[in-house]
């Protein structure tokens, strides 16, 4: 049970947050994607292919400094929270990202619509993530968060959107 207390329990999540529709607002970084290989069955036919996970900033909350209202500089710090976010699957022809030329980083905010999904056990895959080559084979979100160092990579590790 060590560090474990912020953790939500499986029979809350599987009661009252699996397969509920939830939407989320949040800058998305294009430029950190991880493609996992993933096939595809189209009319009959299996297309090689890859789904697309990519981090959602949403700023939420923030912390207020009583010091640095005393210096006359800016309080309040916004804190940046990352989301894991699978943006859904492209076949093999898209995999390189110049012939994707609409996912461009901007300040915009995004609405996604979609369900919050556990993440498997880090111990639990057969074939094992290389980040160092960018060769990924498994939705490890523990690896995912430390590689793409999201500041919040010990809470995302468990669900993805």
């Amino acid at each position: 049970m060590y560090f474990t207390w912020w953790r939500m329990p499986d029979e809350e999540f599987n009661v009252y947050h699996r397969f509920k529709p939830y939407f989320i607002l949040g800058q998305i970084d294009y430029t950190k994607e991880i493609l996992l290989p993933k096939q595809k069955d189209i009319n009959g036919v299996l297309h090689d292919g890859y789904d697309v996970i990519s981090p959602v900033y949403c700023y939420e909350g923030g912390r207020f400094s009583m010091q640095k209202a005393v210096h006359k500089q800016d309080p309040v710090v916004i804190d940046r929270a990352a989301l894991i976010v699978n943006r859904g699957w492209i076949p093999h022809e898209l995999k390189d990202k110049r012939s994707r030329p609409n996912e461009i980083n901007t300040r915009k905010l995004h609405k996604f619509r979609g369900v919050f999904r556990k993440g498997k056990n880090l111990h639990d895959y057969k074939i094992p993530n290389n980040p160092d080559n960018n060769d990924w084979y498994n939705l490890a979100l523990e690896d995912i968060g430390m590689y793409w160092e999201l500041p919040n990579f010990d809470e995302c590790k468990h669900y993805y959107f």
